[in-house]
């Protein structure tokens, strides 16, 4: 088959353009977690030097094959992106995953691989698979890659505490059970919610904590529902603020079960509506509660502040280093 060229350049796209030797990988790198650095370190272990590219797929495979129905995810492509090239990473490809794209056979994609880029030295991680109905795995990449001189390796599942590979999915759990110190150990930084800020309904306003409410950037994987102590920021500047979350329907003061993603910023009055924040979590504090009203939801609250200054001050010099 034939194949349109349906992808996207990142970073030093010379490498690309003009076909110079480049080392290369694949996967979806979905929360680009420490199982991906890993991935990224040993492939320049045996890159010599030449450029490291990642290609990874847009729209994530899990979607495509949903029919469309968004699988929610650890990052949004920009972040993506943005996150593999401060990892290292020469160049990032996104390559569309289209009907064509998903009906290549494992030979296929072997010799669009070929035809499209100068491949040196080919780095998989332990689990990937590619090619309809995921026929192609390292052995049939090694046969393709010694006919074209291509050096080939693959990486070994990489562990963390308790033994357990890292993975996106390991990642989604933890965040579902609230265990936002895990989720930063799995990414080596804070999981954080990117969005703008919209007008909320003001309630937080008038019970004395005014509250960034956020639409978040794209279909992402939302935490435990409950208050999270944070750091907001504002435009990508590097400037921590120090906040408390709630991320969940608001049982007290909502009827709607709608989900809304709000941050109290300690300290903070400035306006900012339709500036672009990140959430970045680093402590659950509590789940989501129904209280009997508002008196009692504001006693909770000014309890929930406490609670996130004193941990947030106590870890704000630390965490500046991590970003």
């Amino acid at each position: 088959m034939t194949l349109k060229n349906s992808y996207q350049v990142f970073g030093d796209k010379d490498a690309i353009e003009n076909k110079k030797p480049i080392a290369i990988t694949f996967g979806n790198f979905d929360g680009v977690h420490e199982g991906h650095f890993y991935l990224i370190q040993e492939l320049k272990k045996m890159s010599k030097n030449i450029p490291i590219v990642v290609v990874t797929f847009d729209p994530h495979p899990a979607t495509f094959f949903s029919g469309g129905v968004a699988k929610p995810l650890l990052n949004t492509l920009s972040d993506k992106v943005s996150l593999l090239l401060k990892s290292g990473v020469n160049t990032v490809i996104i390559q569309e995953f289209t009907n064509d794209f998903a009906m290549l056979t494992a030979d296929e994609f072997c010799l669009w691989l070929k035809d499209n880029f100068n491949i040196q030295a080919v780095m998989l991680g332990h689990d990937f698979c590619y090619g309809k109905q995921r026929k192609g795995n390292f052995d049939h990449m090694k046969l393709f890659a010694e006919k074209e001189h291509w050096e080939i390796r693959q990486t070994q599942p990489f562990k963390l505490y308790d033994d357990k590979v890292v993975s996106s999915s390991f990642v989604r759990q933890v965040l579902s059970d609230g265990n936002a110190e895990d989720a930063e150990k799995l990414l080596s930084r804070p999981y954080f919610l990117p969005g703008v800020v919209v007008k909320g309904d003001q309630r937080g306003r008038l019970m004395g904590f005014p509250t960034a409410n956020i639409e978040l950037d794209d279909i992402l994987v939302v935490p435990k529902y409950g208050v999270y102590a944070c750091y907001v920021e504002i435009d990508s500047n590097g400037i921590l603020l120090p906040a408390v979350m709630n991320c969940g329907v608001r049982p007290t003061i909502a009827s709607g079960l709608k989900l809304q993603i709000e941050a109290h910023i300690l300290d903070f009055s400035d306006d900012i509506y339709s500036r672009k924040v990140k959430f970045h979590l680093k402590k659950f504090i509590r789940g989501e509660m129904k209280f009997t009203g508002i008196d009692q939801l504001k006693e909770q609250i000014t309890k929930d502040v406490q609670q996130a200054r004193s941990f947030l001050m106590d870890n704000l010099n630390e965490q500046v280093n991590k970003l």
